[in-house]
């Protein structure tokens, strides 16, 4: 994927670039949690598949017994087995 403006001048300014571009970014704690950041939505919730806007791509997520544990408009936590992470894009 070709790299945008704003992720090139955060690379050149050492910045992070999910801060300067709205880029989600995605802590996964063993294989039962995952913290998203900076996502611009859900999709699709269910126990075994959740998908989640992240802006030029959709975060799928496959696996057991999902719910959700906190959300806000930037951030969302999900508990249960995760068995696999996708990006389609």
């Amino acid at each position: 994927m070709k790299e945008t403006f704003l992720e090139k001048a955060a690379r050149k300014m050492d910045i992070p670039a999910d801060l300067a571009a709205g880029v989600p970014k995605i802590i996964i704690h063993g294989y039962r949690e995952i913290y998203i950041e900076n996502h611009q939505g859900l999709l699709e919730y269910g126990a075994r598949e959740v998908h989640i806007n992240g802006g030029e791509a959709v975060l799928k997520l496959t696996g057991e017994g999902f719910h959700i544990r906190a959300m806000t408009a930037g951030e969302l936590r999900l508990e249960g087995l995760i068995f696999k992470v996708e990006f389609i894009f």
